[in-house]
Formats: C-alpha cells, structure tokens, sequence
C-alpha cells in the first residue's frame, strides 16, 4: 500500500481497516502538552517552547492556548514532524464567557466562578451551589445564548478554508458545550451532583435536561455550520475515577445515558462527522453504553486506570469501537527514559492497532513534568512500529 493521506489515514482506521500506518494525534484539545505561562515555577526544560526548542525550530506561528493553559492549533511544521493526522477547529465562546473580576476570578458560561489555583484553573463555585434548590432556581439561570452570532461567526467558511488547505481529519470542538454532566457538577457541585441523583431525581433530570437543552441547540447551530467539512465532532464527559466509573453500569444507563443519547443525537441529526467521546479515567464498564448511543472513538484510554488495559479493551470492545490514547502520560512520559517509551509504544501499537480501530495519542494532555526527549521518542516510535505490512 502506497502512503495514504491523513484523511484517508484515519477513515480506514475508523472503519477497522489497516491503513498504511496508525494515525496520530496530539495538538488538539484533549492529547495537547501545556506551556508555561509567565506565573508558573517550573522548568523552562518543559513544555510547548521547551519542545520546540529541543527540535530546533525557529520561527513558529504563535499557537493558540486554551484557558486551562493548553497549546492547541500547533504550528504544522511540528505537526508534520511528528506524523500528526488530525487538525481542529475549535468553536468560539458565546458572549458573556470568560469576565476577569478584580480577585483573578474568572466567570464563565453559566455564571461559573473559576480562579487558579496552583498551575490550574479551577471551577470553585456555581450559582446553583446549596443543598436545596427548586425548578425556579434552574429556570432563572444565566444560560449562553445558542442564538449568539460569536458561535456562527465566519464558521463555514474557515472551516471550508481549512478543508481546502490540510488533508488533516478536522475535528469540530463545540468549547464548553461538548458536555452534560462536567456542567451539572461546575453549577451544583462535584458529590451534590451525586446526591441529586440519588435523593432528588426530579431536580437531577431537570437540570441535566435543561443543559442539554441549551448545549443541544449550541452544538446543532455550530455543526450546521461546519458539519460538512469536518470529520470528527468531540463531546465527552469524564466518567471515571483512576479505580472505578463515578456510577455501576445501571446508574449510568438510568440517570445519565439519556442525556449523553440526547446530546449526541442533536449532532447527528446535522453532520454525518464521527462521534469522538472523551472520557477520562476507568470507564471499562461502560463502554457498551458508550458504543450503543453512537460513540465512534473513544479517548483519551490511561492505561493505569483500573481495566483499561490495551489487550482487554480490544479483546472485548476493539472491533466496535476505536480507541484514541493509550501511551501513558501519567508515569512512563514524565519518568520514563526514551527506551522504555519506545518500547511501550511499540507494545501497544501491537495490541490496540490489530485490525485498525487505533489512534496513538498520550493518555491525556502533556503537563509540565514531561521531558521532551520522551515526547520526541513517543512518535518516533509511532512512526517506526505503527506501518502495517
């Protein structure tokens, strides 16, 4: 087989097809590496500059950074040199996000209150955030307007620009509307969420039916726009802890699964773009439920999560479902030396890449710990082992 073009490249993989290589993916929103903004205390040997750095490049576009510090949208000589198949095109947020008080404080969709804490912006309060709230609560919420013309703005056609220029996989990124259940925690509260569930379902299923309502219309409007020069469209919800899913099979099948259905649906009904679902953490569990409302590819698989091991994922899921991650980023890249990634990279290219159905990526955004020479050794070692014959 000739070399195929990334598109090409990733719809065999999707379709569990062996394309000429695994595809790769890193520079997106979810297997991106984090900078050092001026504030932080770490080693200038870390991070985006560190690693141009270390490949000697000089004269980079600016990349585009996400609030939480990651780069994304990376310059395309680096994606070039390390093989990456996927580009993405990242919505813009709605008026009204995103409001600096005068303490640091930072309000976002929702009334949300996030501050930095540490290297990190972190959700430290909502307007919903007491133990007893009633469906008048819910209704006088300060919800993003899925009318805004910032979200539409110029959409199709920098997407079809952006068609035109790469033979890249697009991957559409509806920000901060890609989610049920984050939002539901950020407006309620992490544990109140779960209590809600349990104690108060009324109020639980209102609320998560209110947010996919408003996140619904927001990513109909945005796919519609850009639905038919993408190739992936993201949505996730993180839904497991390092041991175990938040909630058994069944809770999620009851309380949760109709809402991620319904989300997913709303996408659908506009672009025929793969469903690429983010889920962190040990989810084994419930990638059935994943598979049955219309996941395509499922990211980003951390190996040291309870089941998440490459030969039993594809042993039991690997036909039905692609897997997009799986190289370690919480121990093997920070402490690792370039053997030992090379290897494990080798180890499960083997495993996860049989058939198809893979995408290498680390197993979540590389955070400031990560040594270049590790990031360099992960896709040359993609590159080298991941070529079927």
């Amino acid at each position: 087989m000739g070399e195929l073009s990334h598109r090409e490249r990733v719809e065999m993989a999707l379709n569990h097809e062996e394309p000429d290589r695994v595809p790769i993916e890193f520079g997106g929103v979810n297997n991106t590496i984090y900078e050092k903004p001026f504030y932080w205390p770490i080693s200038p040997k870390y991070g985006y500059s560190a690693l141009v750095n270390y490949l000697g490049f000089k004269n980079l576009s600016q990349p585009q950074m996400l609030p939480t510090n990651c780069v994304t949208l990376f310059d395309d000589r680096l994606l070039d040199r390390f093989g990456v198949d996927f580009v993405s095109y990242i919505m813009r947020a709605p008026r009204g996000q995103d409001k600096m008080l005068s303490d640091g404080t930072v309000i976002i969709a929702w009334g949300i209150k996030a501050k930095m804490v540490g290297y990190y912006w972190e959700i430290f309060d909502g307007p919903l955030r007491k133990p007893k709230i009633t469906f008048k609560d819910i209704d006088s919420l300060e919800t993003p307007d899925p009318e805004d013309p910032v979200i539409l703005e110029n959409v199709r056609s920098e997407v079809k620009e952006l068609r035109r220029k790469t033979s890249r996989a697009i991957v559409g990124v509806p920000t901060m509307a890609e989610n049920i259940f984050h939002h539901y925690s950020y407006l309620r509260g992490f544990s109140q969420m779960f209590i809600d569930m349990k104690k108060n379902p009324e109020i639980f299923r209102y609320l998560a039916s209110t947010i996919l309502d408003i996140h619904g219309s927001i990513v109909e409007a945005f796919f519609s726009e850009c639905g038919d020069y993408i190739d992936l469209a993201l949505l996730g919800d993180d839904m497991g802890t390092q041991q175990a899913p938040f909630v058994s099979p069944e809770e999620y099948k009851i309380y949760m699964k109709p809402y991620h259905k319904g989300l997913i649906e709303r996408v659908k009904s506009v672009t025929d773009a793969r469903i690429y679902f983010h889920s962190c953490g040990s989810v084994f569990p419930l990638i059935e439920h994943f598979i049955d409302i219309g996941v395509e590819v499922l990211n980003p698989i951390q190996p040291l999560a309870k089941g998440m091991d490459a030969e039993a994922l594809k042993r039991t899921y690997g036909n039905r479902i692609t897997f997009c991650g799986g190289i370690d980023a919480q121990k093997l890249l920070p402490n690792g030396t370039p053997q030992e990634v090379e290897a494990e990279v080798k180890r499960v290219i083997e495993i996860l890449g049989k058939d198809g159905g893979y995408i290498l990526a680390p197993s979540h955004n590389l955070q400031g710990d990560v040594p270049p020479q590790n990031i360099v050794a992960m896709f040359d070692a993609a590159l080298k082992y991941g070529k079927y014959r």
